[in-house]
C-alpha cells in the first residue's frame, strides 16, 4: 500500500444533513416501453425468437424492469417475442395485480404459481401455455433465471439455468434443449447488459429520488440517536414511507450486532458510547449505509478501537476517496480496483467483496470491480460505491456506501433541461464533495444523495467529517 492521502477532520457542511423531500419520481408507460424496445432489439441481435424471463418475490427485478410488475407471493414468467408481443404468466393473486402493467400485454393464469393449497381448478400444463404463446420446435429461446453462470463448474454455462426445474422441463417439451440459451448476461452482464445503465434523464431522476429517500431515513436516524436508545427506537425515528424495500434495514449497535452484518434492528440491542455503530436503509433504486463509531470525538471511542483510527478508519476513507476520484467514463474497473487497494489491503481491512457494483431496483446486479477487469465504465452506468472494511478482536467495521450515476455531456444536458431541480442538487453535491470533503470527482460522476462520500468518524457528532487534504 502507498502512503495514503492526508485525512483530516473538518467541519461538516449543512448540505450533508439537509433532507430532500420532493415528490417521488415514478416511471410511466413510455419509460417501460423504452426498456421493452431495448429488449426486443437484443432478442433480434442474438438471433432468438423469444425471451423467457423468470421472477419470484425475491428475484422480481428482471420482470419489473420491463413491465412494472413486481412478483409478490408468486412466481411469474414474462415472455417476449422478436415481434415485440408480450405475455405474462402469473398465479391467482398475480392476475389482478398484473393489471398495473402500463401497456397491452397478454395475461395468462398458471395456477402452479399460486400459493400452496389455493384453487387450481383452471390449471393447464406449462408446456401447453408455451405452445399457445408461439414457442415450438423451431424456436430459439433466450432464458433468464435468477443468475447466469460464467464458468463450467456446473456444466455448460450457455445451457445452465438458475430457475425451478419444472419450468425448464415444460419448456423442453416444446422447444429442443439445445435451442434454449442463457440470456441473463444480456440483462446484467458486462459490457452492455441492458440493466447495467440508466438510459434516460428520467431514469436518473428516478434514481436520485430513491437516493433522497434512502438518505433521508439515515439522516433522521443520525439526528435522533443517543446512547441508551435501542436499535428499534432509532429505527422508528427514520420516519419512512411504507414503500417496498430491496434490502432489509440494518440498524446495528455494538460488536455483536455489527459483526453479524445483515442483521435487522432489535429492541434488545442498545447504543453504547464508544462502540461500533451502523445505519443502513435502502429503497428500490438506492442504498445508504454508514458504519463507524458511536462517539463525540476520538476520546470517547472505546480504548480497544483507538489504535485503528488511522490504519483502519482513515485508510478506508482514503480508499473510498480514491474510488471516487479514479472512476470516470471509459476507465477500466480494474484500474479503479487498483486505486482503491493502494490504500487498503484484504489482510488488514478484511475486505472480501468487490469495491463497488452495479445497482438498480435490486441492490446488487453484478460487479466488474475486480482485479484485471477490462470493463470500461459506460455512459449511464448506475453504481453503488460499496467498500466494506471489517475486522475482529476488536470488532470493527467501516462503511460509507452510496450510489452514483456516470453521465456524459449529452445525458447531463438532458437532465439539466428536463429535471433542473435534480441537476441543481447534483451540482451542489459535487461542489461540497470537492470543496469540503476534498474528493475531486469528475463532472461525469453524479452523486445521488446529500450523503455521498460523507463519513462521520464520530457518529454522535454531526459537525465533523473526514476529508482529504
Amino acid at each position: 500500500m502507498k502512503q495514503m492521502s492526508k485525512i483530516q477532520l473538518v467541519k461538516s457542511d449543512p448540505l450533508f444533513m439537509q433532507e430532500v423531500d420532493t415528490p417521488v419520481v415514478t416511471l410511466e408507460k413510455e419509460d417501460y416501453l423504452l426498456r421493452l424496445n431495448l429488449l426486443v432489439e437484443r432478442i433480434k441481435t442474438c438471433g432468438y425468437t423469444h425471451a423467457v424471463i423468470y421472477g419470484d418475490r425475491e428475484h422480481f427485478s428482471h420482470i419489473e424492469y420491463f413491465t412494472s410488475y413486481d412478483c409478490r407471493f408468486e412466481e411469474a414468467l414474462f415472455i417476449v417475442n422478436a415481434a415485440g408481443e408480450t405475455a405474462i404468466l402469473v398465479g391467482n393473486e398475480g392476475l389482478a395485480y398484473s393489471e398495473q402493467i402500463p401497456y397491452p400485454i397478454r395475461r395468462v393464469l398458471y395456477q402452479n404459481f399460486s400459493l400452496q393449497g389455493q384453487p387450481k381448478d383452471q390449471l393447464r400444463p406449462l408446456s401447453t401455455l408455451f405452445s399457445e404463446l408461439g414457442i415450438g420446435r423451431e424456436s430459439k429461446v433466450g432464458l433468464v433465471g435468477v443468475k447466469y453462470f460464467e464458468s463450467s463448474i456446473e456444466g455448460d454455462p450457455v445451457h445452465t439455468f438458475d430457475l425451478p426445474s419444472y419450468i425448464l422441463d415444460g419448456l423442453y417439451r416444446v422447444c429442443p434443449q439445445e435451442q434454449v440459451f442463457q440470456f441473463g448476461q444480456e440483462l446484467t452482464g458486462y459490457p452492455d447488459g441492458i440493466r447495467i445503465r440508466l438510459h434516460s434523464a428520467k431514469e436518473i431522476a428516478w434514481a436520485e429520488s430513491a437516493g433522497n429517500r434512502a438518505a433521508r431515513a439515515v439522516q433522521r436516524m443520525f439526528k435522533h440517536m443517543k446512547p441508551g436508545m435501542s436499535e428499534l427506537e432509532v429505527s422508528a425515528s427514520a420516519g419512512v414511507e411504507l414503500e417496498p424495500l430491496n434490502v432489509h434495514p440494518m440498524i446495528n449497535f455494538g460488536a455483536r450486532s455489527v459483526s453479524r452484518g445483515l442483521k435487522s434492528p432489535l429492541q434488545s440491542e442498545r447504543l453504547a458510547l464508544g462502540q461500533v455503530c451502523g445505519l443502513c436503509y435502502s429503497v428500490r433504486g438506492n442504498l445508504t449505509s454508514k458504519i463507524s463509531v458511536a462517539a463525540y470525538d476520538l476520546n470517547s471511542w472505546a480504548d480497544e478501537l483507538k489504535p485503528y483510527y488511522e490504519t483502519f478508519y482513515q485508510a478506508h476513507f482514503a480508499a473510498m476517496a480514491a474510488w471516487y476520484e479514479s472512476a470516470k467514463i471509459g476507465v477500466c474497473c480494474g484500474d479503479v480496483y487498483k486505486a482503491v487497494y493502494r490504500h487498503i489491503s484484504h489482510e488488514e481491512h478484511g475486505i472480501t467483496l468487490n469495491p463497488g457494483h452495479s445497482t438498480g431496483t435490486e441492490e446488487w446486479l453484478n460487479s466488474a470491480f475486480c482485479p484485471g477487469s477490462s470493463h470500461k465504465i459506460s455512459d449511464g452506468e448506475f453504481v453503488q460505491v460499496d467498500i466494506i472494511a471489517s475486522g475482529s478482536n476488536p470488532v470493527r467495521t467501516s462503511i460509507c456506501e452510496d450510489a452514483v450515476v456516470f453521465a456524459g455531456e449529452r445525458l447531463r444536458a438532458q437532465l439539466r433541461e428536463q429535471f433542473p431541480d435534480v441537476y441543481a442538487r447534483i451540482l451542489a453535491r459535487q461542489k461540497a464533495m470537492r470543496e469540503v470533503l476534498g474528493i475531486q470527482i469528475s463532472d461525469e460522476l453524479l452523486p445521488m444523495s446529500n450523503l455521498n462520500g460523507v463519513y462521520y468518524p464520530f457518529m454522535l457528532n454531526l459537525d465533523t467529517v473526514f476529508a482529504c487534504r
